[in-house]
Parts: C-alpha cells; sequence; structure tokens
C-alpha cells in the first residue's frame, strides 16, 4: 500500500490478490480477453448492468483494459478476476471503484457466471473484498447500484449487511428508456459488529 504523510491510503504498490477457502481474487491481464468477451456477451451477465458487450474481442481487449487494468495503475480501484482455487478459469469479476480516498468510500460491483450461482461464491468473494476494503485501505463506506430486478444481487448485498438506502429514479438510461436502480451501502462498523 501507498500512504500520504498522515498515514491515508493513496494507492497500491502490489496488485492484492485475495484467497479464500474456496476461490482466488486475482489481477486479470489481456490474456483475459476472450473470458471477458464470453462473458460480458452473455445475455444473462449484461441484463442487469446496462450496456451492451463487446461487439468483438478488439473491443473486449480495449475494454478490459479500461475497466480493469488502467483502474488499478492509475489507484481508481481494483477488478478483481474470480476463479475457483482448483482452476485458473475466470468465473466472474468483483471490484471497486469511484474510490474516494479522502471521503473514504467506494462504489463496489460484481457479476458472475450463471453456471456458478447459487453457491454462495459471490457472497465469499466479496466477503474476502470488504474485509481487504475495511481493513488495509482504510474505507468506511461502500455503496452498490443495481437494478431492483436484479433479485440475486440484491440478495447477496442484504446477506453481506447492506442497508437500501432508496430508489434512484431513472437514473440509468439504457436502450432508449430510463431505468430506476436501489441504492445499497455498507459501513464500516455494521461490518464489524455483525
Amino acid at each position: 500500500m501507498k500512504y500520504d504523510e498522515e498515514g491515508n491510503v493513496v494507492g497500491f504498490h502490489e496488485f492484492p490478490q485475495l484467497e479464500t477457502k474456496r476461490l482466488v481474487l486475482r489481477q486479470m491481464s489481456t490474456n483475459d480477453a476472450d473470458f471477458y468477451f464470453r462473458h460480458f456477451s452473455d445475455p444473462d451477465i449484461v441484463e442487469f448492468h446496462a450496456f451492451d458487450g463487446p461487439e468483438n474481442i478488439d473491443i473486449a481487449k480495449k475494454e478490459l483494459k479500461e475497466y480493469c487494468l488502467d483502474i488499478f495503475v492509475n489507484d481508481m480501484g481494483i477488478r478483481w478476476g474470480i476463479t475457483k482455487k482448483e482452476s485458473p478459469e475466470l468465473i466472474g469479476t468483483c471490484g471497486f471503484y469511484k474510490w474516494g480516498k479522502l471521503v473514504r468510500r467506494a462504489e463496489i460491483g460484481n457479476d458472475l457466471a450463471p453456471d456458478f450461482r447459487r453457491q454462495g461464491i459471490m457472497t465469499e468473494a466479496l466477503t474476502a473484498m470488504i474485509d481487504f476494503l475495511f481493513g488495509p485501505v482504510q474505507l468506511n463506506r461502500l455503496e452498490a447500484f443495481t437494478d431492483p430486478r436484479n433479485e440475486g444481487s440484491n440478495r447477496v448485498l442484504q446477506k453481506l449487511g447492506f442497508k437500501r438506502e432508496g430508489v434512484l429514479r431513472d437514473y440509468t438510461y439504457f436502450h432508449g428508456r430510463f431505468l430506476d436502480d436501489h441504492l445499497y451501502a455498507l459501513l464500516k462498523r455494521d461490518w464489524e459488529n455483525r
């Protein structure tokens, strides 16, 4: 970790790999472009993310660099690739961005391939990530924005202790229509006292 003169985290010296009982949260690279292309072209993945997947592998490489690699290099956040310990194949991603270092706040996001849902995998991955963010990264507040129809994501957030703070009406514009978002938040003190 990199710190300022007051001891506040301002960035990272090296990418922090996280491990759980079943998972490895690792750094992605341009070698993961095939996964990125397949994963974010799957309607089950992009349905609730309000963005169209990449049209081809070249666009996938560009998006992977911008959304997953550059945010770390520029100390704006981290996007981990999620793998099971017994296989190097990526099954999803999770991360934080919009990192407000001075206010100790960030947004989180995640996605998981349909074949791996309802197995506690995302809860396990996010638990490791949250421990890291409230621990070494010194955050105080995490926020998540979800599509109200995304019952799986909403359920995982609630299970982790996130509180729904409201509905952001017409917050997202996608495919010619406005969509509501739910705003969920988790505070460090709530996580420590769970």
